[in-house]
């Protein structure tokens, strides 16, 4: 279901794009691996194509190797992946929607990876889609039908394998044709049955950028200097012997050549005896051997204060880039309470622009399902991010709000029905 190949006979029951009918497959020439394609007809130039298929790779690489980028990524999933609810227009008392719940759990049933996982659905697809959006920068899939015309399952498409040409309509305006690379050729994809949404691409290049992007060079500092810090403190931990050995006096009538060997085989001996020596026995020698050790000066903490500000300020390099901030990432750097709540306040804003996309892409898989089924109802998709740690201060607010509203009915102000409507009003804000 989830990765099979999405092209099959087109089967009714779903409009087909104009698109579709009368588009052909044109022959670009690659220069380069993720070079721009060209053709007769259509020429693509995208800013920065160094290697689209290796930068999508490379930045898989580091959410699966690096702790940091990993974890940032689980954050940002995470915190948009919050419930999801469906509901529909004028329906206040929830009859309509529970009337539309087996058609709900079907297509959950539908979109579950296989029989064995008890688990799927929407908030399964939900994860994916975020996930796929802030690594790779943007989500593919499409439709699957059956027989009947009727959805089958979503196909999940690696956003490596498309290719993007323009094209101009009958009305002048410029557009994008998207292509699926297979070793078998190429396939034009049909807008009716295909999704593929970015995450802030522009005018000049449809794919989308990963937020990880920016933060490839700094990774790769980071992971060096933690090397280097591992290979220092190695040494550190393990400091080297070096034993010194006086060179013994020559004796009166004594020959070169024996006393040379007299010199040669005292020093054996010594080499001998620290060699054999075991981590609890100690080393008894005459007064004319030293022992030191070679190692950083004791009582120095220099060294290691300046690793700590060092990684600290890669750290907080490869946090901006990803957009949140170290103590997100359990980094405890003396930030004050005010300055993290500020902060966190500041990401939820962010969370919801982002879960727009996903609100698009969750309405039309669902609606496209009811429509399959014969259903004419359009279903509306918005996601709960209601906060524990800020209960408290939501009811104190609405506390305070409901009391104004009191105040202004007893001084004859406002209406019981409008002091009603206004509290009602403010209850359904939250």
């Amino acid at each position: 279901m989830l990765g099979l190949p999405i092209f099959g006979k087109k089967k009714a029951g779903i409009p087909q794009a104009q698109l579709a009918r009368s588009a052909r497959v044109l022959k670009p020439a690659r220069e380069k691996s993720g070079s721009a394609l060209k053709s007769v007809e259509s020429r693509i130039s995208l800013p920065g194509d160094y290697g689209y298929y290796e930068r999508i790779t490379l930045y898989r690489f580091l959410r699966e190797n690096i702790p940091i980028i990993n974890g940032a990524i689980w954050v940002w999933v995470r915190l948009c992946a919050s419930p999801i609810e469906l509901y529909l227009d004028n329906d206040a008392s929830g009859k309509k929607m529970i009337a539309l719940k087996p058609y709900i759990d079907d297509l959950d049933a539908r979109l579950s990876p296989t029989p064995y996982a008890k688990f799927g659905g929407l908030e399964r697809l939900c994860d994916l889609f975020f996930s796929s959006l802030f690594v790779d920068g943007a989500f593919a899939a499409g439709l699957e039908l059956n027989e009947n015309g009727r959805l089958a399952g979503l196909a999940l498409c690696d956003v490596r394998r498309l290719t993007f040409e323009t094209e101009v309509g009958d009305d002048g305006r410029q557009g994008w044709r998207i292509y699926h690379e297979t070793e078998s050729g190429r396939k034009l994809l049909d807008p009716a049955t295909f999704v593929f949404i970015p995450l802030d691409d522009d005018v000049n290049d449809p794919r989308g950028k990963s937020v990880l992007q920016s933060v490839g060079f700094v990774s790769r500092l980071e992971q060096k200097l933690l090397d280097d810090m591992q290979k220092s403190q190695e040494k550190a931990g393990y400091n080297r012997v070096h034993v010194l050995i006086k060179k013994p006096e020559r004796r009166l009538g004594e020959t070169e050549a024996a006393y040379i060997e007299r010199a040669n085989s005292y020093f054996d001996d010594t080499v001998t005896l620290f060699s054999g020596i075991r981590p609890a026995d100690s080393a008894v020698t005459w007064d004319d051997i030293e022992i030191k050790t070679v190692g950083p000066d004791s009582g120095s903490g220099s060294g290691t204060h300046s690793w700590f500000l060092s990684h600290r300020a890669l750290v907080e390099d490869i946090c901006a880039g990803t957009h949140l901030d170290p103590f997100m990432l359990g980094y405890s750097y003396s930030s004050t309470q005010t300055w993290a709540r500020f902060k966190y306040e500041l990401v939820m804003r962010e969370i919801v622009s982002v879960q727009k996309l996903a609100k698009s892409f969750l309405e039309w898989l669902v609606n496209a399902h009811l429509s399959l089924s014969g259903v004419t109802q359009r279903v509306f998709v918005r996601f709960n991010n209601d906060r524990v740690n800020s209960i408290l201060e939501r009811y104190r607010a609405e506390h305070e709000a409901a009391d104004k509203v009191i105040d202004l009915f007893k001084t004859g102000l406002i209406s019981k029905d409008e002091a009603r409507e206004r509290i009602f009003k403010n209850e359904g804000m939250r």
